[in-house]
Formats: C-alpha cells, structure tokens, sequence
C-alpha cells in the first residue's frame, strides 16, 4: 500500500492527523530548564557511584546512608 493509499484510508475515516513537527523542532522548554534536569541527573549519579566505592571500601556501611549523604553534599 503506498503513502498515498494510507493518507486516503486515514482521510475516509474521518481522522485528522495532528502536526506536531514545528512544536517539536522549536523546543518549546526552556534551554535552563534542560539544563537543570541534566545537572540533576549528573549529581544523583555521581552520588550514587561514591556511595557504592564507600560501600566496597567498607562492607558494614548502608547504602542509601551513603547515597543520602553522598547527595546532600
């Protein structure tokens, strides 16, 4: 079936296809608001990999302790 049978299969229903193209190229959220999400991604990571070498180093610790401690720091 080609494109343009699918179109008119679509058509006949009676459905209207959205075109949310231009929204999506604009990037309609703010640029710090990505810059945010980002940072705060980054930083739950890295607290997250030196609560697991605390743990490593030192059996007896809990994990989310250092995770929680490693985070507010």
């Amino acid at each position: 079936m080609s494109e343009n049978q699918n179109n008119k299969k679509i058509e006949n229903r009676g459905e209207k296809l959205v075109d949310i193209t231009d929204q999506y190229n604009k990037n309609e959220r703010p640029l710090d608001e990505s810059e945010s999400v980002l940072d705060d991604a980054v930083d739950k990571v890295k607290a997250g990999t030196k609560a697991v070498i605390n743990k490593v180093k030192d059996t007896d610790k809990d994990l989310g302790t250092e995770y929680n401690k490693e985070k507010t720091k």
